[in-house]
């Protein structure tokens, strides 16, 4: 009996966060194409070696519709579809206090979410019709405080939201990571 070679799943990476260490469970044998924030940034410099494979990467600047959707072709053009979307911006708000907190640092969370739906919205298209596509939704590991709060609230509230309505399109949507 002859064994079935499964194929690679197609995995799509964007914003990729510096520590990808708690991702490697849902990269492992893969093929990825990713988005870094900045040229160079040393995105992936950590992973070890033949977890999966590399497929292309490209610089997506910022969380707007106007970076996100020539990422999301170039990768579907790299990959021939996409089978997971791995959702898990680098993000991190310092301080414990209102007082302490900056406005960039909420700014940054909201395009975040913004980002989140742009992408989907993008990448959907590519995985429709894959038989086990799915989304992901990585929360960050960061201080506890009002934005990180405010993005965790939005974050589920999109996963809830998504996997309900992506259901019956053969579209699973999970959300991990920290305070789950």
């Amino acid at each position: 009996m002859q064994q079935q070679r499964r194929r690679s799943k197609k995995i799509f990476l964007p914003f990729v966060p510096r520590d990808i260490s708690g991702l490697l469970p849902l990269l492992e044998g893969g093929d990825i194409f990713f988005t870094e924030r900045e040229e160079g940034s040393g995105a992936l410099e950590g992973a070890p070696g033949g977890a999966f494979s590399c497929a292309g990467k490209c610089v997506a600047a910022a969380f707007t519709l106007e970076a996100i959707a020539p990422a999301v072709v170039a990768c579907a053009e790299a990959l021939g579809g996409i089978d997971r979307l791995v959702f898990a911006p680098g993000l991190s708000a310092h301080g414990r206090l209102l007082l302490d907190l900056s406005y960039d640092e909420l700014t940054e969370h909201t395009a975040a979410i913004n980002a989140l739906f742009a992408l989907c919205g993008c990448a959907l298209p590519y995985m429709l019709g894959r038989g086990d596509a799915e989304i992901i939704i990585a929360l960050p590991h960061e201080e506890e405080n009002c934005i990180s709060r405010i993005y965790r609230a939005a974050a589920r509230a999109a996963a809830e939201s998504l996997g309900e309505e992506l259901a019956g399109c053969g579209v699973n949507v999970r959300l991990i990571g920290a305070g789950l």
